[in-house]
């Protein structure tokens, strides 16, 4: 019992210590961030607001298999936010995340409010209660003297560190560049190392699911292909590494601790079934399916992203109630109760579970879905066809286990955050990237041949 106890304390002393550091780290990023002046990026701003004002609150992409579309609106929201940063109070500034803050200007600053993030009165439609956040950045850039400002505070902002630099270099269209030849090459980096780690099969599986949910596309939104970003490093990270299994918890927790950090709540499950579904299969190249192992190994990783990201967002509350006055808690909790609930309308649910699952899915297109149909059934005949002599199909559903698990993470996921997967399906969707993944590995490994997976690892314990 003494031995158990002080694993559980040791254990609790290394996350508590990982934990501050990440704070801590966060908090200096943030700092030096916010010591550009805003004159610095002021004309790329200017020229950024040029361009999403001519696109809009949302930008179209026509595919021809369906049409794309691209969340401008909150782009809109973060170059506000990173020009309306004060460099001569820079903690302050990035703690409470104001827009249309402009020193000498502004005159009324309104806090974070329970549910929608505010606007100047031009710029909200009287009918729909719509905000405008693109005319309302293009105005504020062009002479309009906005002078009411407003926080939000409830998000880290950590894509500041990353924006606010990109902003002394570039404008939005030159960024939207930069990022597509980012996502290019990381993506790329992921096939290579799946290819010589796993094989080409899975590399290729990993590419049909990002193109699934048009990952090309994503790069043209800062706000929705960050959080990919995150992903795609944390899963080469994890193929680079040795010995996959030291240290992964605490490896899953700096994950959903980053996510957490950087993202305003888009599609942040993906950083966890990205890096999940690549760890089993480094997993399975060097253990033998082992039930207890994979059920035992999903929950520690589970635990351990969910932790580093709920305790990173709750630090970020606790500080600015605790140190800077704000009134966090109880909002966050309005907030959270909203997200996480169906909205009522005449004493009836707007929408039910089911119809958030399926609109998600509906939301990846005919052709996609006919597409991946059609995959799904020509690969498992293939690999029945050459394979069915030496398959061990109880061996082979053991190894599927994780993967079932991992498929239903952006479903769970949805039915967590039900109203925000309802209302912005056009970037949750997204986490069906997982899942697509995880069906095409299920096929995989369900009809693998075992001879080849045995003498590996008996290569490697020889070797050993």
């Amino acid at each position: 019992m003494k031995v158990v106890l002080k694993k559980v304390l040791k254990n609790f002393l290394i996350y508590l210590l990982l934990f501050i550091i990440l704070i801590s780290t966060y908090m200096i990023l943030m700092t030096l961030s916010s010591l550009i002046p805003s004159s610095w990026i002021e004309n790329h701003v200017r020229e950024s607001s040029e361009t999403l004002f001519e696109e809009g609150e949302r930008n179209v992409y026509d595919l021809k298999y369906k049409k794309a579309r691209i969340f401008t609106f909150t782009d809109a929201l973060m170059i506000n936010t990173a020009y309306s940063i004060d460099s001569s109070s820079p903690m302050q500034s990035f703690i409470f995340a104001r827009k249309n803050y402009i020193p000498g200007q502004t005159k009324y600053i309104y806090p974070d409010s329970q549910y929608n993030l505010g606007a100047n009165e031009k710029y909200i439609d009287k009918k729909t209660g719509d905000l405008h956040q693109t005319k309302e950045l293009y105005a504020l850039m062009h002479g309009e003297k906005i002078e009411d400002s407003y926080e939000y505070a409830r998000y880290w902002h950590g894509y500041l560190v990353v924006l606010r630099p990109l902003l002394l270099l570039f404008n939005y269209e030159s960024i939207r560049v930069f990022l597509f030849i980012i996502s290019l090459i990381l993506i790329g980096a992921i096939c290579y190392l799946l290819y010589k780690k796993i094989d080409l099969m899975t590399a290729i599986i990993f590419l049909i699911g990002l193109l699934s949910v048009d990952i090309l596309v994503v790069t043209q939104s800062i706000n929705e292909i960050l959080i990919f970003l995150v992903a795609f490093i944390s899963t080469i990270i994890l193929l680079l590494r040795k010995d996959i299994k030291k240290n992964i918890g605490a490896f899953f927790f700096i994950v959903g601790s980053v996510s957490s950090f950087i993202d305003l709540l888009t599609a942040p499950v993906v950083t966890l079934g990205l890096t999940a579904i690549t760890y089993f299969l480094l997993l399975q190249k060097q253990e033998k399916a082992n039930l207890k192992i994979y059920i035992l190994e999903l929950l520690k990783i589970g635990i351990s992203w969910v932790l580093g990201y709920g305790l990173t967002w709750i630090a970020k509350w606790v500080i600015t109630e605790v140190f800077f006055g704000r009134p966090m808690m109880s909002q966050v909790l309005t907030q959270a109760s909203f997200r996480t609930n169906v909205p009522i309308v005449k004493g009836k649910d707007m929408f039910n579970r089911w119809q958030i699952i399926s609109i998600n899915i509906r939301e990846l297109s005919k052709p996609t879905i006919i597409a991946n149909t059609v995959i799904v059934i020509v690969y498992a005949l293939i690999l029945v066809i050459c394979n069915y002599k030496n398959c061990n199909i109880k061996n082979n559903i053991i190894k599927c286990i994780p993967y079932v698990a991992t498929l239903f993470f952006p479903i769970i996921w949805f039915m967590v955050i039900k109203q925000h997967s309802y209302t912005h399906v056009f970037f949750v969707y997204r986490t069906l990237s997982i899942s697509i993944i995880s069906l095409l590995l299920i096929i995989k490994k369900l009809f693998e041949r075992n001879k080849k997976e045995e003498e590996n690892i008996n290569n490697e314990k020889n070797a050993n």
